[in-house]
């Protein structure tokens, strides 16, 4: 539904909903603040904007409380369909808020979930074949509950065509200038970036920044894997941890896989990467030195390895997470 003329997005906004994932998209697509002025002599938004919810008296987010909320209907008719992240995204929630998601996509409007707004999507249904992200941290229930979507956790934010998402709570920022720039170009989606004080652009492709890639084992390997978490700078191989744990290679190999869902050969690079990360962060180590000391043997298998598990370089990574 556009409305005088403007493309209409609406807002869904659900028991638990995060009022700053509200905040960030009323600040990208909403009415502009005079400091917008600064970068362009106008202040209305080519959006429409309306906050969605249902009864007001069944909502209230984290932070905030709601009161000038449209019906679901009104969600159900939108042009762009925005849903926040939420506490508990694994608890159902109003049928009437699901049915008016479902709705909306049947019709063919761009769905936008940020962070664990995917969940309401998976819950309302669209997401069957699709690629989606959410937070890291969540991966595993999302699986679970909606395991014909096609979940790409490391990503900040994916873009399936009329079906977007952004991973952690900052990434909403990333998506919305996404849409934005889809929408209206660089060149506007830059100028709503300086007015967020946010970077103009991430790539979708950047991975999130999560911890403990690799998991624990409390079998039969526990010990063996505290013995490679010692041993990381050296060099480990399949032959050589069979040995340490007294059974054959293709022994080892199935309990691996049985104990911690990934091949041995995984799990020791995913272990040296969070290994790396920690010296990178805590450490004024050269990055040389933590190529050797993770084990990787060269600083270019370091870079190349620690690119693709986190979508950025060492070095770039260390200037995240470390001050000054």
């Amino acid at each position: 539904m556009t409305t005088g003329g403007r493309h209409s997005i609406a807002i869904g906004v659900l028991d638990g909903t995060l009022a700053l994932d509200v905040a960030v998209a009323i600040q990208a697509f909403g009415p502009r603040p005079t400091a917008f002025l600064a970068m362009r002599d106008e202040l209305e938004s080519p959006y429409e904007v309306q906050v969605c919810g249902g009864d007001q008296a069944r909502l209230r987010t984290l932070g905030l409380a709601f009161r000038d909320v449209q019906p679901w209907s009104r969600l159900a008719a939108a042009d762009t369909v925005v849903i926040p992240g939420l506490d508990e995204p694994d608890r159902r929630r109003d049928p009437e808020a699901l049915a008016a998601v479902a709705a909306a996509a049947r019709r063919g409007a761009r769905m936008a979930a940020l962070c664990t707004g995917a969940f309401v999507l998976g819950f309302a249904g669209v997401l069957d074949g699709r690629r989606v992200t959410t937070h890291w941290a969540l991966a595993d229930r999302f699986r679970a509950l909606f395991p014909d979507a096609k979940l790409m956790d490391d990503e900040l934010f994916i873009d399936d065509g009329d079906i977007l998402s952004s991973g952690g709570m900052l990434a909403a920022a990333d998506l919305c200038l996404h849409i934005i720039r889809q929408d209206h170009g660089q060149s506007y989606a830059n100028d709503v970036a300086r007015l967020l004080v946010s970077p103009p652009f991430r790539t979708g492709g950047q991975a999130q920044y999560r911890a403990g890639g690799a998991p624990r084992a409390s079998g039969s390997l526990a010990a063996l894997l505290d013995w490679v978490d010692a041993h990381l700078h050296e060099s480990l191989t399949l032959p050589l941890l069979a040995a340490k744990a007294h059974v054959s290679s293709r022994t080892l190999s199935r309990r691996f896989e049985a104990e911690t869902g990934r091949g041995a050969v995984q799990w020791i690079r995913e272990r040296r990467i969070d290994r790396a990360r920690a010296l990178l962060e805590d450490t004024d180590l050269s990055v040389t030195d933590v190529a050797f000391r993770t084990g990787f043997g060269s600083l270019g298998a370091f870079r190349r390895q620690f690119a693709r598990a986190t979508g950025t370089t060492p070095r770039s990574y260390r200037l995240t997470f470390r001050e000054g």
